[in-house]
């Protein structure tokens, strides 16, 4: 299950998106979705490049 497309796809509240792993597709096509400054890009310099990330991760650099 993914972190934000979870709860929008699922129904799974945004507070249980903070526990789970989704891929690094996933977490890109999230932020890509919220049009934050700098996009894509600016989250992997920033969190880092890797296959997987903590909803936490997402959510946080998201602003939630």
């Amino acid at each position: 299950m993914t972190v934000a497309v979870a709860w929008v796809r699922s129904g799974v509240p945004m507070w249980e998106a903070w526990d789970v792993e989704i891929s690094r597709a996933e977490a890109i096509a999230e932020i890509d979705k919220h049009d934050v400054e700098g996009g894509s890009a600016a989250f992997l310099t920033e969190v880092g490049d890797k296959s997987i990330y903590r909803g936490a991760e997402v959510l946080e650099w998201l602003g939630y």
